[in-house]
């Protein structure tokens, strides 16, 4: 469900600046990307942050990230925005999808069948 949520905001945001629209909606959706998006990719093909809050670390990771790649990229002098936005939603939309898809290949196949957990958890 989270993922859909950030693929929504991910599309809806890719949407609104490719039209060159602005105001209210484009704000919130922007933020909800940069708080948001990138870490729920990151948490969603990470398993082990299953166990965590799953989206405490997905805006902590959401905030790391973008704040990697544009030093990065202003140390490059490479300093383009809108073009680093549309790297940043597709590849978060590339990770989304992976993570999606990789859940629904551990989901169960039928109904009378034990759940598969992602995580294993080891005992001493």
């Amino acid at each position: 469900m989270l993922d859909l949520l950030a693929g929504l905001v991910a599309l809806g945001l890719i949407v609104l600046v490719g039209e060159g629209r602005s105001g209210l909606p484009r704000i919130l959706l922007a933020l909800g990307f940069a708080f948001f998006v990138p870490g729920r990719a990151i948490v969603s093909n990470w398993t082990r942050m299953a166990r965590w809050s799953e989206v405490g670390m997905s805006m902590l990771f959401s905030l790391a990230a973008l704040t990697v790649l544009a030093t990065i990229v202003l140390w490059a002098h490479l300093w383009y925005p809108l073009a680093l936005f549309q790297v940043e939603a597709v590849l978060s939309l590339v990770g989304l999808g992976v993570g999606i898809a990789r859940r629904r290949r551990l989901a169960p196949r039928s109904a009378h069948s034990p759940p598969v957990s992602p995580v294993r958890m080891e005992t001493r």
